[in-house]
């Protein structure tokens, strides 16, 4: 049968792109070229990038999420053009555009049922810093819950707020105060037992609720939860059924907020349109980014109801390129074209592919600790040991360095290798691409023992 992918790299790097990853250390911070993949690209076509050598990957991680359905497409980026051309920069701040609106309302179309304004941003991270400061003046409390295992960026506020790894935080959680984290609802982690009889029906909520709440914090001291409805580069863990009505309930009971951060799980990667629609949740807040400009602009938001978002107008927010009218046009192309394109039915075909290609993998190869699938977002978790369930960094870098061989792009982070394919990727050709990264699991095994 004829390849669907293009071939697999002569070599990675190329004379070319060891030549220009060289003259990068000598330039750029050691903290970005360390951590970025050994080629240098020259180009990006749908689910394919190719870089200085001619070497073409086969691209499952679609820049962290924000290119949804491909690069290049002439509908998205012809929009965002003549945008710029007609208009350029302006603070959107000062002088409102005539796509503000526009775009505004159809986000409070689509999004969850109550929400009822729209705050601008530049990206993600803006979006969620921005969150943080309504919850705070919104109900005039100081204390904000997340989870362990969550990613919401790398300012201060953000990476302390979020906790999947302890040195992205590092030496900035001492300085941002006002945080508490619990453990992400982990089916594969977690470190509770049953819910306890008379509890709230689930066990994470029952430590919040019996401990958190008893030894460490008032509840009146704490402004609300702010929580990704599925781990993005966390680890692609989603939370069991019973956690979703226990948290919103204790919501209720304390006057918390609700605030999901839809950053990477927004417009169409988990098979909704949000994440939220997978369990009809109705936020107090919704941070969006990465995918709401098309793949095209960086562009954010902040969705709210009137509680969190509609009474008051004394806090200043976003920065002066949010919401720029070509970042606004591609947006708006962007939801155009998932109204005419079956995206979501895609998505949902992409989940049974990683489902049928990667989940038997778990009772075949004991390194192989868990494999979990919501949509277009995949997470492999290897182990040492099935029983200790003790990580393999080594291993998992070994994987995604076979991946690469293969003409693969992972992500790999530091609890999982995540795939993150272009929501649009034909089925066939994601199966095939999936059969490579088998091998590259194979081979990386084998060579470890």
């Amino acid at each position: 049968m004829k390849s669907l992918l293009p071939p697999e790299p002569v070599s990675v790097p190329g004379p070319r792109s060891a030549e220009l990853l060289a003259a990068q250390d000598k330039v750029f911070y050691p903290g970005l070229t360390g951590d970025g993949y050994p080629f240098v690209a020259r180009s990006k076509s749908g689910w394919t990038v190719t870089d200085v050598d001619g070497n073409v990957f086969v691209d499952l991680v679609s820049a962290s999420a924000s290119v949804p359905v491909g690069a290049g497409r002439a509908e998205l980026v012809t929009p965002a053009a003549e945008a710029m051309l007609s208009f350029g920069n302006e603070d959107s701040h000062a002088v409102f555009h005539e796509l503000m609106l526009p775009l505004a309302t159809r986000l409070l179309d689509i999004a969850p049922n109550g929400l009822t304004r729209v705050d601008i941003s530049l990206n993600g991270t803006e979006s969620v810093e921005t969150a943080v400061r309504v919850m705070r003046r919104a109900t005039g409390r100081p204390v904000i819950i997340g989870f362990l295992g969550g990613y919401h960026g790398e300012t201060t506020t953000t990476a302390s707020l979020g906790a999947e790894q302890h040195e992205i935080g590092r030496g900035l959680r001492g300085l941002a105060s006002g945080f508490v984290h619990v453990p992400y609802p982990n089916a594969y982690r977690s470190p509770f037992a049953e819910p306890r009889p008379g509890g709230t029906g689930d066990p994470t909520v029952d430590f919040l609720r019996d401990h958190i709440l008893f030894h460490l914090v008032d509840p009146g001291e704490v402004a609300g939860v702010l929580i990704e409805p599925v781990l993005g580069s966390g680890g692609v863990v989603v939370p069991p059924d019973t956690f979703w009505p226990a948290l919103s309930s204790l919501c209720r009971e304390f006057g918390w907020l609700l605030c999901l951060d839809e950053v990477k799980t927004g417009f169409g990667r988990t098979g909704e349109m949000f994440a939220a629609d997978l369990w009809g949740l109705e936020p107090d807040l919704m941070c969006l980014g990465k995918a709401m400009g098309g793949g095209v602009m960086p562009i954010g938001a902040l969705l709210g109801n009137e509680r969190a978002l509609g009474g008051f107008s004394d806090l200043a927010t976003g920065s002066t390129w949010s919401w720029l009218p070509a970042a606004c046009a591609a947006s708006l192309a962007y939801l155009d074209l998932m109204e005419r394109e079956d995206v979501l039915g895609n998505v949902r075909a992409l989940h049974d592919v990683s489902v049928s290609v990667l989940g038997p993998l778990v009772d075949r190869i004991p390194e192989v600790g868990d494999v979990r699938v919501q949509g277009a977002f995949t997470g492999v978790e290897l182990v040492l040991d099935p029983k200790t369930k003790e990580r393999a960094g080594a291993l998992q870098e070994s994987v995604a360095a076979g991946c690469l061989r293969r003409g693969i792009i992972v992500a790999s982070s530091t609890t999982s290798f995540n795939i993150q394919p272009s929501l649009v990727m034909p089925p066939d050709a994601y199966a095939e691409a999936l059969g490579r990264v088998v091998s590259a699991i194979e081979e990386a095994i084998e060579e470890a023992l």
